[in-house]
């Protein structure tokens, strides 16, 4: 996205005012609004169910006036472990985000430069959620069924519809609460006691290759550590000149055009107990050039993707707290109504009421 030094003056001068271009002051979120498979309560009247017949999991991050619109997937399935982690179950994630017309890719570009910078974009986003989120999403060993044979994997599938602004933190977003929504049945390694041949009971086959499902879908569970999964907060750092001198400031949350006018941003994730997992810093977005030099009269203006200790010390302080105040939105939205739905027997959940077995 491209605006004009002009616009970006207004931007930062306005932040640096605590009264930002939308109304918020600096360190303040914009109202998402949450729908889960599990519930639909939601305060805008706009968003619609998210909740995906085969998908496991699913939610959905909507803002209002559909500037962001995000759908996040989470389907289970029993895979033989990793030989270096043989007691650990597998979390897998992606980002699509051809249907948000590239984001901030830039327009003007030909279609093979435009898909290029989409997928780099896109394997951005995955890596820094595997980086900052995924090694902290859930409890690994509770999802282990039968250690060296059978774990679960959750595959997270993220689309992003519309994203103003912080997509990396939407995305968090959408992936901690479609795990959370998450059910996993019950399943148990069948245990069989051989005969004298060295056969097993039933079917001479080996008693590890057995599993037994719970096929009410109403015992299943959430996959353990789900509610402890952190959230991300980037933290879009503004440059303001103050009397021969530059004022760095920082700023949550950012839509596209403060993202655009950002010197660096620092992403933080942060657990509910407010535990720091993860830091990363990127560059900014690029409108602090020489243009911008030139328009506030002073040199040096920007600064790059690294910073002394001491600032990077006060931006992760700060996005704890900004953290702290984004859990108790989402926790007030979905906990709107009765986050637990009832299921009448009407589901098709329902129809599963017998035990299955896999061999």
């Amino acid at each position: 996205m491209a605006i004009s030094p002009t616009e970006a003056h207004y931007i930062i001068e306005s932040s640096l005012h605590d009264f930002r271009i939308d109304g918020r002051s600096r360190l303040e979120h914009r109202p998402y609004s949450i729908s889960t498979k599990s519930n639909n309560s939601t305060s805008s009247s706009t968003a619609v169910s998210s909740s995906l017949i085969l998908s496991n999991g699913s939610s959905r991050i909507h803002l209002p006036g559909s500037t962001t619109d995000i759908l996040c997937s989470v389907k289970a399935d029993l895979v033989r472990p990793s030989p270096n982690k043989p007691n650990e179950g597998v979390v897998e994630v992606s980002v699509d985000s051809s249907l948000a017309g590239g984001l901030d890719i830039v327009k003007n570009s030909n279609a093979g430069a435009q898909k290029r910078q989409l997928r780099e974009r896109e394997s951005t986003i995955t890596s820094l959620l595997q980086r900052l989120v995924v090694p902290h999403a859930v409890n690994y060993k509770a999802l282990v069924i039968s250690p060296g044979k059978y774990v679960w994997r959750l595959c997270v599938d993220i689309v992003v519809l519309r994203c103003d602004g912080c997509v990396l933190d939407a995305c968090a977003m959408a992936m901690r609460e479609g795990l959370r929504s998450t059910l996993l049945p019950r399943v148990s390694a069948v245990v069989r006691s051989d005969d004298k041949d060295g056969f097993a009971s039933q079917g001479g086959g080996s008693s590890n290759n057995d599993l037994i499902v719970e096929g009410d879908i109403r015992k299943a569970l959430p996959p353990s550590g789900a509610e402890e999964c952190p959230l991300v907060v980037t933290l879009s750092i503004l440059s303001a000149p103050q009397e021969e001198r530059i004022r760095h400031f920082c700023i949550v949350d950012a839509r596209t055009e403060e993202e655009v006018c950002a010197s660096s941003r620092v992403c933080v994730s942060v657990d509910p107990n407010g535990m720091v997992c993860g830091v990363h810093t990127l560059g900014g977005g690029g409108i602090v050039d020489e243009a911008m030099n030139e328009e506030f009269g002073v040199e040096g203006f920007g600064i790059s993707s690294s910073m002394p200790m001491n600032m990077l010390s006060e931006v992760v302080n700060t996005a704890g707290g900004a953290a702290k105040n984004l859990y108790q939105l989402l926790d007030s939205e979905k906990f709107a109504g009765d986050s637990k739905a009832e299921d009448d027997g009407s589901g098709y959940g329902y129809l599963l009421q017998n035990q299955l077995i896999i061999q």
